[in-house]
């Protein structure tokens, strides 16, 4: 048996190793697209959460100061994450098209990229 060729031990072009790197690292960014994402809906979910202690520390007399900027603080950080992903495909914003942010999609809403791509089309 003859010894691969080319520039790779395996046999595989630069080319193509180049083309299985841009994959993975594309997989690995829309999974941190994904992750930006599934953060700021669980924020927005314990909303219900904030405006009971709210309610709670309001009814007690108590500072709410600390409990609020807490909390914006952190939805803040995680809208700012969110907004500021790029696309692997197009490089622009994943989800800002304009100067409102669309929580609810799953791809890209500039070049439809989607979060999670068929396994096939990786390769």
């Amino acid at each position: 048996m003859a010894a691969p060729s080319g520039p790779g031990k395996s046999g595989e072009s630069l080319r193509e190793k180049a083309a299985r790197k841009s994959g993975l690292a594309r997989v690995r960014a829309l999974k941190q697209i994904e992750r930006a994402r599934t953060r700021l809906i669980v924020c927005f979910w314990t909303l219900p959460v904030y405006m009971a202690g709210v309610w709670l520390l309001l009814e007690e007399r108590r500072e709410i100061d600390v409990f609020m900027l807490v909390y914006i603080a952190i939805w803040s950080g995680f809208a700012l994450d969110m907004a500021r992903r790029a696309c692997p495909g197009c490089g622009r914003q994943f989800f800002v098209r304009n100067i409102l942010m669309n929580l609810m999609t799953r791809k890209c809403v500039h070049c439809g990229i989607p979060l999670r791509e068929a396994p096939e089309a990786i390769e």
